[in-house]
């Protein structure tokens, strides 16, 4: 009866292994692929805005020594997650890029758009399986939002894309419509 056990112990453990052993790994593509998940406001102070992502060859991120090209100080990709600010014109409803050389007549702001840039980690580690998935959480520090003042907008948003360490570009996603402060 205990070689019967025994056995019956052995089998199920050789069961388990081989079921654990035979999980398929997450197939995505190389792309890395994000989709929208929550913005947080407390109070005027500040926000926080999450994403869920997944990418196939897991090179999500920059090491803090990333600093030669493509990722040097001036380049676009000095950074790797985008928030770009969108207000909804409160004439034509029409949803645009707040441009911060309107709020000057001598053109002395050289901004373009209202953004925010994020370098995140480099997420995969040494010995890590490549395929990602996951959520990216950051906080945005006022001005977060652009107040109302009658002119601009009563609604904004932000367009969100992240960029892995190969420059594959993710999709964009928004945030859907956030009602202004007063």
């Amino acid at each position: 009866m205990r070689k019967l056990i025994t056995g019956l112990c052995l089998l199920a453990l050789i069961c388990a292994i081989v079921f654990y052993s035979c999980k398929k790994e997450e197939n995505f593509s190389v792309i890395p692929a994000i989709t929208f998940s929550e913005f947080k406001i407390f109070g005027t102070d500040s926000a926080t805005c999450k994403i869920n992502f997944t990418d196939g060859d897991g090179d999500i991120g920059l090491d803090p020594f990333d600093t030669l090209p493509p990722f040097n100080l001036n380049s676009r990709y000095n950074s790797d997650l985008f928030l770009v600010y969108y207000f909804q014109d409160t004439l034509t409803k029409v949803w645009k890029p707040f441009n911060l050389k309107a709020l000057t007549d001598t053109n002395r702001l050289h901004f373009d758009t209202l953004q925010f840039k994020y370098r995140i980690p480099n997420l995969t580690q040494n010995g890590q399986k490549k395929s990602l998935q996951g959520e990216i959480k950051v906080r945005l520090l006022p001005p977060y939002t652009i107040p109302y003042q009658g002119c601009y907008c009563r609604n904004y948003k932000y367009k969100i894309t992240l960029v892995d360490r190969a420059l594959h570009v993710s999709n964009e996603v928004e945030t859907g419509p956030l009602p202004t402060p007063p």
